[in-house]
């Protein structure tokens, strides 16, 4: 009956947190895949490997039991091609180990998962979505610490591995992530050059307002960011407020909101200066390329913007709208003497190993397999977005499947460690507050005062 009452509240607050989440973008990814190899060339790769691994091969190989492990995922044809290829490539390396591959569709995944983990019959490795992966975690104790079972983690980013939406729990590695996505700077490098401005180093949100008035300085026609409401709101409001408030705008901890008027008042103040200086362009331009439109707009394409704040899987749908300048990827501005980052980025999924698994280590072994060897790295690809480690989005750049821009924003994400939205501010109707609050500061409806306070009161009910 525990059993049974267990799988029951487990669907069901999977169910839920399916349709508020984001499992359907777990996919996403960016526009250049890697090439799954063939097996040929898979067993090829796999031998050319095996010098790095050579003691740890032979110590496996004499071992006489045979091992099996389940390896349970979700995706498309190219994502199972590469990982069964990976697979293929362990075994030859552990002939006393098997993996039963177990992939499909993402519909009905984490349903079939809540249910498996409630009747202890889980496979040994699972991949889960970020969204959903707390709720399991909540739930019981299903899932073991990767430093318990001697995983080496030296590739991962300290900051990125750190954050719970990638797998850290108190203390303990629960899962490993399988890529990164998050916000980042795409420079025209060919205009910032010529008007004198470096994204190279750390800077500020003023720093910002300085280099826009460069920019008119230098030709009244050109801006120096390509933006939107909903960029403005996302990008600036939240990261510039989270640095402020020194945390997410609701604590989560105790249902409130953290973020002060005053606070959001200054963040308002912020985005006022932006078009009274013309650091971006005026709201009434803004307003035909709303949304994900940002690389429709005729400035950006005929190269009037010496940088925007984009996503890392969009930098390149960005670079193609304007192919004709050289771009790289700039820092982010963090406030001076900010305790918290503000910037997040995180995994499309997690990687766990379940504690019904009869073999654990050599589960982690796999992983550390995946995770860490060369010829896994560059079989992978981009299969599961950008990869999480900086060591394998080197290698796909040199493969040409990973931009040099997009390589630099991961890396600079990664290493910024800021905390991801809370629940009640990244949801729909938070963000549309935030959207209508920077359009009427845009359009000189509100000042930021009140354009504070009516945002703050707005929230407020929300958390009611």
């Amino acid at each position: 009956m525990k059993k049974k009452a267990l799988t029951l509240i487990l669907s069901l607050s999977m169910t839920a947190a399916l349709l508020a989440g984001c499992g359907g973008g777990s996919d996403e990814q960016p526009s250049q895949d890697a090439a799954p190899q063939d097996t040929a060339s898979s067993d090829s790769n796999a031998d050319n490997s095996a010098d790095n691994s050579e003691a740890e091969t032979a110590q496996t190989a004499s071992d006489e039991e045979q091992i099996t492990l389940r390896f349970a995922w979700w995706g498309g044809d190219e994502r199972a091609e590469a990982t069964l290829a990976v697979i293929e490539q362990f075994e030859a390396l552990h002939p006393n180990i098997t993996i039963e591959a177990e992939y499909g569709g993402n519909d009905g995944y984490h349903d079939k998962l809540a249910t498996s983990l409630a009747s202890g019959t889980a496979a040994d490795i699972v991949q889960v979505d970020p969204e959903t992966f707390p709720t399991y975690v909540a739930a019981g104790d299903y899932f073991y610490d990767y430093a318990e079972l001697g995983m080496d983690m030296s590739n991962f980013d300290e900051a990125y591995i750190s954050l719970e939406i990638n797998g850290r729990y108190n203390g303990s590695q629960l899962g490993l992530p399988s890529g990164i996505s998050g916000a980042g700077l795409l420079v025209n490098k060919t205009l910032a050059d010529e008007i004198g401005l470096d994204f190279t180093q750390p800077y500020d949100w003023d720093d910002l307002i300085e280099m826009g008035k460069k920019v008119k300085e230098y030709d009244p026609d050109l801006y120096l960011m390509s933006m939107n409401k909903e960029y403005i709101a996302n990008l600036i409001v939240f990261n510039y407020g989270k640095q402020l408030a020194g945390g997410t705008f609701a604590d989560p901890d105790n249902n409130q909101i953290r973020i002060t008027k005053e606070q959001l008042e200054e963040v308002y103040t912020y985005v006022k200066k932006l078009f009274d200086e013309g650091v971006i362009p005026p709201a009434s331009y803004q307003a035909s390329y709303s949304g994900d439109e940002l690389q429709n707009d005729t400035n950006w394409i005929e190269g009037n913007y010496v940088a925007t704040f984009t996503y890392i899987s969009t930098m390149d749908v960005m670079v193609a709208a304007n192919p004709d300048v050289e771009y790289y990827a700039g820092q982010i501005p963090k406030l001076d003497g900010a305790a918290e980052a503000g910037w997040a980025s995180n995994t499309p999924q997690v990687f766990a190993i379940t504690k019904t698994s009869e073999h654990p280590e050599a589960a982690a072994e796999f992983m550390d397999y995946f995770f860490n060897n060369e010829t896994a790295m560059e079989t992978l690809g981009t299969t599961r977005s950008v990869p999480p480690t900086e060591k394998a989005r080197q290698i796909c750049s040199d493969n040409g499947i990973l931009t040099e821009w997009t390589m630099e924003g991961a890396n600079i994400a990664a290493a910024m460690g800021g905390t991801p939205n809370d629940k009640i501010s990244s949801t729909n109707e938070a963000k549309e507050i935030l959207f209508d609050a920077v359009e009427s500061i845009g359009y000189g409806a509100k000042d930021p005062a009140t354009a504070a306070e009516d945002t703050l009161n707005l929230l407020s009910g929300l958390l009611d």
